[in-house]
């Protein structure tokens, strides 16, 4: 095998194990809890008016 072909099947293979890792990584990652914007009573948005 030449040394091109060669240095192109590694690079499929680290491709290959980079793009697996990052599925697994997405597949298994557990989603943090979701907060609702009208859950906290105190960050309610106050309109204010203008000085000019």
């Amino acid at each position: 095998m030449k040394f091109e072909s060669q240095i192109l099947v590694s690079l499929f293979v680290v491709c290959f194990a980079l793009c697996a890792l990052v599925m697994g990584a997405m597949l298994t990652a557990t989603p943090g809890s979701v907060q609702l914007a009208h859950a906290n009573p105190a960050a309610q948005v106050v309109p204010v008016a203008s000085a000019s």
